[in-house]
Order: C-alpha cells, then structure tokens, then sequence
C-alpha cells in the first residue's frame, strides 16, 4: 500500500505543479508558434542591420531570463 500512496502524492504534486505553470506553458506554445510565422524582411541598409542585430541580441536576454527565472521558480518550488 505504501507505494501506491506514495505514488499518488507524486501524481498530485506533479498535476498541482502542472495547474501552477499552465499560463506560463501556454505563453511558451503561443511564442513557439508565432515565431514560425515570422516574415523575412529585407535589409536596405547599414543602421537597418545594426537595428536590428541589436533587436535580435535583446530578444535573446530576454529569452535567457525568462529561462533562468524558470529554473529559479521550479527549484524553488521543489
């Protein structure tokens, strides 16, 4: 019996951790998605590169925090 209660709090916890991250999860498919409708957009000139290299390079911040945060918020969680 004992493993079958133990077995059924890991699946309580496992469901109740799933209800807890089901907005982040689903803003995490919703980016997945958008991401491959992107359109490719012609270059015209040097400042429009630079622009955009930076736009790329604080996208993958951004990306790397939420990451990290994540990280810090399951295992605080754990």
């Amino acid at each position: 019996m004992s493993n079958q209660d133990d077995l059924s709090d890991i699946v309580r916890d496992c469901i109740a951790m799933f209800d807890d991250n089901i907005d982040i999860l689903s803003d995490v498919c919703d980016s997945l998605g958008s991401e491959s409708e992107d359109d490719l957009t012609l270059v015209s000139d040097k400042t429009e590169l630079i622009d955009m290299v930076h736009e790329v390079a604080n996208s993958v911040r951004i990306k790397k925090a939420e990451s990290r945060f994540m990280k810090r918020y399951v295992k605080q969680d754990s």
